[in-house]
């Protein structure tokens, strides 16, 4: 890890190692763009685990430039004092922290810029946002131009390390860069000059505000993946554009809101890894300035080749320090199985913000909340006693653990993870395996005893004794009181996903088209050619976060895989599944094999019975509701406190 440890500066300011936090918007502060405790907090929790350089959220220019309600700004002088208090909480640890400023351009929605208009240098609507934005006037962007410098000046007086300025990822500046959002015909739009000209002006009203010493980044996306968008030839010129006005390091990432999924701002766990590698070599190859690469990288060792291969100067992991803001430590000392992955799942860092609340984190339920406490040592131990090793399980034992209680879990089954487990099977999400490996390290070295194969009864409560019990028996398969399903021919998706069964030909018919069973149909086209999903709903995979489902509806698509809609089953048989269609027919449908999938319920059978000899039971995860198991590792942190 010689490289990824090593030292380097941008314009004068020496970043202890090479490990980034980009941007990432958490909807932690006020509505008038005042940092809060919470934001500091979460991101002291960054500087602790020992990243170089952390670069805050998109902080606004002006009252209306905000793509969401609860993002800092820098527009008014009032806002610098609580930048001061989070820039002096952060320098205790020696990292660095940029600001990075920003407009959002037509990616906006009066809803999140005080009911006002989106601007954009073209009146083109975002397929995201859905808002129809105003074409800017010359005296709009010069007035915009000033909000700039004046917004560098508060972060500099503010005590940042440097700026980065956000070119990239569709918004304002980015709008006018690409031909894909900039039609104008005026010295703002058409040719590549005409289009750089409002970052050029940009650029020329910062450093005015913060002198020739000051560290000014740009972050530009190489390729928008968008028909009609910037491409890397162009991202080439671009960046030595850049460097040619004064910029002191380039920041590579891609695609804009309007890009497919698959190559979106923040990559869904179907992209490939470090897939901004390429271009970031190629850019680097061309300046003499520091160039940063992020999106999809989540491993420090993979960072480190990365610098080795020359393929950027340092490595931006922004979900990587959601899942462990510890991650730079772990891997400097060495603890490669004690880092808590990403896994890019988008269930708390992208779905939440899509509803207009605040960032979370599957894999780390503490994100956003480490003002709440300090995981401090209690003064009397307890014997805690959780019962299920799911994810819920896992985390709250963890928790539980980190304060000092003797934890004991028990699994009935012979192995850790629970549903989880199985999760890890669909195709492009095996990463889903490191998160119960790196818990199950983590209460290795806690000390947490792990008995498996063993199911708790009321005798054994009885005989444990235990100070704390936390059920987390999570949730079984629905099996619906169809007739035949309890035929030899109907499998769950759990034991096709395991290996417990061998699916050898078709037909195969998925009763359920929720993501279990779209991401089972999806697993058996690797080696059955007939697979039908059935499905109540108007929809397939309604219960998956929309970035995925577009993905994987896709993939069902390439792979063959017929759906039906709107179709009700009545009967499993000899000849297959009966079922009731959008128009009230009954129909069959000819199956060899019949996978139900047809979702799970709360499996709860031991809180009336620990309540009998323990006064503090909690429940938790899929025994209170089946859900997510986002949801099961908030409950989970919250008991593992609570006990």
């Amino acid at each position: 890890m010689t490289e990824l440890f090593t030292p380097m500066n941008i314009a004068g300011c020496t970043i202890p190692n090479r490990l980034v936090v980009p941007a990432m918007v958490t909807n932690y502060c006020t509505k008038d763009g005042m940092v809060t405790d919470r934001f500091i907090k979460y991101t002291e929790e960054k500087a602790k685990g020992g990243w170089g350089l952390i670069i805050t959220e998109d902080y606004a220019i002006n009252e209306n430039a905000k793509g969401y309600e609860m993002i800092p700004g820098l527009y008014n002088d009032e806002q610098i004092e609580g930048n001061k208090k989070l820039t002096d909480t952060i320098h205790r640890y020696g990292s660095k922290l940029f600001c990075q400023i920003y407009h959002p351009g037509r990616q906006a929605t009066k809803l999140t810029n005080g009911n006002v208009t989106p601007l954009a240098p073209s009146a083109i609507k975002d397929p995201i946002c859905q808002e129809p934005p105003r074409e800017m006037t010359v005296e709009d962007i010069k007035q915009l131009v000033k909000d700039f410098g004046q917004t560098a000046r508060r972060s500099k007086e503010a005590g940042f390390d440097g700026i980065e300025i956000h070119a990239a990822h569709g918004y304002l500046i980015s709008e006018f860069l690409s031909p894909f959002t900039n039609k104008r015909v005026d010295e703002y739009g058409g040719c590549f000059d005409n289009r750089v000209r409002f970052l050029d002006e940009i650029m020329e009203a910062v450093r005015k505000e913060v002198g020739k010493d000051f560290p000014i980044m740009v972050r530009i996306s190489g390729n928008e993946y968008l028909l009609g968008g910037r491409t890397e030839a162009e991202s080439f010129e671009l960046a030595r554009h850049c460097e040619e006005i004064g910029f002191d390091a380039i920041h590579v990432s891609n695609g804009m809101y309007a890009s497919a999924p698959i190559d979106q701002i923040i990559a869904p766990m179907y992209t490939k890894h470090a897939l901004n590698m390429d271009v970031a070599e190629e850019i680097k190859k061309l300046l003499n300035i520091p160039v940063v690469v992020t999106n999809r990288i989540n491993d420090p060792k993979m960072a480190d080749t990365l610098l080795k291969m020359g393929k950027a100067d340092f490595i931006g992991m922004g979900r990587g320090s959601l899942a462990d803001p510890y991650l730079p430590q772990k891997a400097k000392e060495g603890k490669f199985e004690n880092i808590h992955y990403c896994i890019g799942c988008l269930q708390g860092c992208e779905a939440k913000l899509l509803t207009g609340e605040s960032l979370t984190c599957l894999i780390n339920p503490r994100v956003g909340r480490e003002f709440e406490n300090d995981i401090e040592k209690v003064e009397k131990p307890k014997k805690v006693m959780v019962i299920g090793a799911g994810p819920g399980g896992l985390i709250a034992a963890y928790t539980a653990a980190l304060r000092g209680h003797n934890v004991t879990i028990f699994e009935k089954k012979n192995d850790l993870g629970g549903q989880f487990k199985s999760a890890a099977y669909p195709l492009g999400k095996g990463e889903l395996a490191t998160f119960v490996s790196s818990v199950r390290k983590g209460l290795k070295d806690l000390e947490v005893q792990i008995r498996l194969n063993t199911e708790v009864t009321e005798e054994f409560i009885q005989n444990e004794k235990p100070d704390s019990i936390i059920i987390a028996t999570g949730a079984v398969p629905l099996i619906p009181g169809i007739k035949g399903i309890d035929s030899l021919k109907v499998v769950t998706a759990e034991d096709v996903l395991l290996g417990n069964c061998d699916v050898k030909a078709g037909p195969v018919v998925v009763c359920g088209g929720g993501e279990v069973g779209g991401e089972t149909a999806h697993f058996l086209s690797q080696t059955v050619s007939d697979i039908t999903i059935v499905e109540m709903q108007k929809d397939i995979l309604n219960d998956m976060m929309i970035m995925t489902k577009v993905c994987l509806t896709g993939y069902l698509n390439e792979s063959g895989v017929k759906v039906m809609t709107e179709s009700t089953v009545n009967e499993i048989n000899e000849k297959g599944v009966v079922y009731t269609n959008a128009a009230g027919e009954k129909k069959l449908l000819p199956a060899e094999i019949v996978v139900s999938a047809f979702g799970y319920k709360s499996f709860n059978p031991l809180e009336e019975i620990a309540k009998k000899y323990c006064g503090d039971v909690h429940v938790i995860g899929g025994a209170v509701k089946a859900s997510s198991a986002l949801h099961a590792t908030k409950d989970g942190y919250e008991a593992g406190l609570e006990v």
